[in-house]
């Protein structure tokens, strides 16, 4: 990222702001807090701490979770699963401007790899073969 990391826009002179974000336990955390509850589920229906609740929505920012369904609930996507299984890696980070990814990191990470993550791996790993949302109607 470049070090001036703001624009100040044209019209209405105010500060836009690059914000980077990175894949971390909390946000891992999350994810597995909604995986938990079935994959589709409203924030305050997910016993976050007050950390884990004002992140959450960064989930988006890296593919593995979608707003939507019924009463605006947070479902997570086949990359989140896939994620959490340890079968894809995501990437590491993130650039974001006005809520809009601007920039993805080169390097990409699978969920072993997020720090401080390795000790959920066995519990992820065997619940892997469950089925999920994704696997209803096949």
């Amino acid at each position: 990222m470049a070090k001036n990391n703001f624009t100040i826009c044209p019209t209405c002179q105010q500060k836009v702001v690059d914000y980077p974000h990175n894949i971390n336990k909390t946000l891992v955390s999350c994810l597995w807090a909604l995986y938990k509850a079935g994959g589709l589920a409203r924030l305050d229906k997910l016993n976050l701490n007050n950390t884990q609740f004002t992140n959450f929505q960064k989930l988006q920012y890296f593919n593995l979770i979608v707003k939507g369904g019924k009463n605006n609930a947070w479902q997570i996507t086949r990359l989140g699963v896939a994620f959490l299984q340890g079968r894809n890696k995501i990437p590491k980070s993130v650039i974001t401007r006005g809520g809009n990814v601007r920039q993805v990191s080169v390097e990409r990470v699978f969920v072993q790899q997020v720090k401080e993550c390795v000790q959920y791996k066995v519990e992820w790993q065997a619940l892997a073969g469950q089925p999920t949302l994704f696997d209803q109607g096949k």
